[in-house]
């Protein structure tokens, strides 16, 4: 027990900003180009961001209650090993330390790069179709060549070296990033409020209502949509809330660190509810600004929309600065993951006899060992996916286990009847309308991305076989009857 208590060095403030730390990121500053491709009034972008926050909020309540419940270190790999099966919590945990943080490291990485390669370069031209961000026959060596996989690599390397040499300076570093990217978040809304010039409104119309119900063509022209699928699921609407849903993700971030965070039966709850409010706020308002400062025909199908919003409301010259500033804070982003991630691999590896010495943690709590698993995984996602790639099968992925872990919180109402902590607000309206939502977007991504999904799955069926391995490990090493 004296070693738990020991591990419990994250206060309030520390899980919270794990929360917005993970969620502000790469999303937020990449997701309104795709968007804009079907999407284009004011009214109906502040709308789909506003449905995200919703949804991250019903999720978040019910991670609450479960992290409350089970406040250890290991998020659904902890909760759906105790709710179902372990052979589900192996799966999921394996899923959470490579689509939930290598995966998103990777993107975030790519991100900052892609937005330094900007300021330092120049812009590229916009995309012309959605999805088209990086050209799919680039192979990794030539990517090794790129100046954004070159940036990603090298604050990869450094981020992670911070948190694998000490776990104090990781989470200290951790505060002060997170409230530099707020900062600089309010401050450039400020500056869009009273500087943006551009002739958009935010007021519902029939033309964004057209837009957030209608078929898109640009995803199912030529294709018969089943009588389960409405239009608006297959449409503009389905297609950015897959990039909102990606952007919102990390609002369960401070579960997987649940086992070092002082009274969990409070905090964990507080960080979470309070970390997605905060961001659904800033995410709306940052989008409004974006639209605000430059037209529309000048962010459809950029992924840098930041740096070009910057440089239409401050000038090229303190834009490219804004620009700048903002790839630095995808910096906290990586940070906060490279800090959750691998106490997720820790606390798996600890169960499996075949890998327990990778769970080794120092004095401090801190498992250097997985911290360089991880960052293994990490590059590797890198260089085999493109950006848009990524994004998908983070998201498709993620969608699956975060709607089971969910229905578990459910599960276990049912069961166990009303736990004597935290208990969900808004129960049971809250976690019916997320598995309704997650279900519908994972049933768009099966119908419209069936590769980035084959991917996702095929992360499952691995997740399975390692599981399986691990089993057979510990018959092994077990002694004959």
């Amino acid at each position: 027990m004296s070693q738990q208590g020991n591990r419990r060095t994250v206060d309030l403030f520390g899980a919270t900003s794990i929360v917005v730390a993970n969620m502000i990121g790469t999303g937020v500053f990449t997701s309104l180009g795709y968007q804009l491709f079907g999407i284009q009034t004011g009214f109906g972008i502040a709308m789909i961001w506003l449905v995200g926050g919703l949804l991250a909020f019903c999720g978040a309540v019910c991670y609450a209650e479960l992290a409350t419940r089970f406040p250890e270190d290991g998020g659904e790999y902890y909760f759906l090993g105790k709710i179902y099966h372990p052979a589900v919590g192996f799966v999921a945990g394996f899923v959470s330390s490579t689509v939930g943080f290598a995966a998103p490291i990777a993107g975030a990485a790519l991100a900052l790069g892609a937005y330094l390669k900007g300021v330092f370069w120049g812009l590229e031209s916009a995309v012309t179709g959605e999805g088209d961000v990086v050209a799919s026959s680039m192979h990794w060596y030539s990517k090794m060549q790129s100046p954004d996989y070159i940036i990603a690599v090298i604050v990869i390397l450094l981020i992670t070296g911070i948190h694998w040499w000490n776990a104090r300076l990781g989470i200290d570093f951790q505060k002060g990033s997170t409230v530099l990217k707020i900062s600089m978040m309010v401050l450039f809304i400020v500056a869009g409020i009273y500087l943006g010039n551009q002739p958009i409104s935010f007021l519902p119309s029939d033309a964004s209502f057209a837009e957030l119900f209608g078929a898109s063509g640009l995803e199912t022209a030529g294709t018969d949509t089943p009588w389960w699928q409405p239009s608006w699921i297959t449409g503009a609407f389905a297609i950015s809330l897959v990039w909102v849903s990606f952007a919102f993700s990390g609002w369960n971030a401070s579960t997987y660190i649940a086992g070092t965070i002082v009274n969990p039966e409070k905090n964990l709850s507080r960080s979470i509810i309070a970390g997605t409010l905060t961001v659904t706020v800033l995410y709306v308002l940052l989008n409004m600004v974006f639209m605000m400062a430059s037209p529309v025909r000048e962010l459809v199908g950029v992924k840098e929309v930041g740096l070009v919003a910057a440089q239409s409301l401050l000038g090229k010259s303190i834009g490219g600065l804004m620009g700048g500033i903002i790839s630095l804070l995808l910096v906290s982003t990586i940070s906060s993951m490279v800090f959750a991630g691998p106490r997720v691999l820790a606390t798996m590896f600890e169960a499996i006899p075949a890998t327990v010495s990778l769970a080794k943690r120092e004095s401090d709590g801190n498992p250097r060992r997985s911290i360089g698993v991880q960052l293994l995984i990490t590059l590797i996602l890198l260089f085999a996916m493109d950006f848009p790639q990524l994004i998908y099968y983070i998201a498709f992925t993620l969608s699956l286990f975060t709607m089971l872990t969910v229905f578990g919180m459910v599960w276990l109402r049912i069961k166990e009847g009303k736990p004597s902590g935290y208990r969900a607000l808004g129960y049971p309206l809250t976690p019916l309308i997320f598995l309704a939502a997650t279900f519908l977007v994972a049933m768009f991504f099966i119908n419209q991305k069936p590769t980035e999904s084959l991917y996702g799955l095929s992360t499952i069926v691995l997740g399975l076989v390692f599981y399986g391995l691990s089993k057979l490990s510990t018959k092994a090493k077990s002694p004959s009857n």
